[in-house]
């Protein structure tokens, strides 16, 4: 075959051949607009449901004076073992005035309900009045009486050098027998 024939062959079949039929896009657009759509409904459902925390019901446990740990006999004891500790060797000074800073603290805690077993006196005079303003205030004055020796040098402050593991002992069980 030569070139001649070949283009008019390429010609004449171009001629004879129709357009292809259109296809509507139009259905097909909407159909995978509306899966996409679905998609994102359900993507943004389980993101807000599983972003949630949990509202497991926890236990609530008993806080309060008629709770168990807050029995004062309990507390007490916890007091006079930080002396007999202290007094058998087993403690020193400091770590005594800490364990009894902490019992103090703790029954705090324990008696309001509010945790204030970290709290510096600075926190606790700056915290706010509850219901029970004398047991904060007895809370404050025997943090603050226990600060000297807990923290202060001997031998520059006279509180710290004279405070008696047993009369800080003292104070924290003044704090408990009158907490109400």
């Amino acid at each position: 075959m030569d070139r001649l024939t070949y283009t008019n062959l390429l010609a004449a079949t171009a001629s004879q051949q129709e357009p292809a039929q259109e296809i509507s896009t139009g259905p097909l657009l909407l159909a995978a607009t509306l899966i996409l759509l679905l998609v994102a409904i359900i993507l943004i459902f389980l993101l807000l449901v599983l972003s949630k925390p949990s509202h497991k019901t926890k236990e609530k446990t008993r806080t309060g004076l008629h709770s168990q740990g807050s029995r004062r006999d309990v507390w007490l004891k916890k007091i006079n073992q930080v002396v007999e500790d202290f007094e058998a060797g087993s403690l020193t000074r400091d770590q005594a005035f800490t364990q009894l800073a902490q019992a103090a603290r703790d029954f705090a805690s324990t008696a309001s309900g509010t945790d204030v077993s970290t709290q510096t006196l600075t926190e606790l005079n700056q915290g706010p009045r509850g219901s029970n303003r004398q047991g904060q205030d007895l809370l404050r004055q025997t943090i603050a009486a226990l600060y000297p020796p807990e923290f202060a040098d001997e031998q520059f402050n006279a509180a710290a050098r004279e405070t008696s593991v047993a009369q800080a002992a003292e104070w924290v069980s003044s704090l408990v027998e009158r907490w109400r």
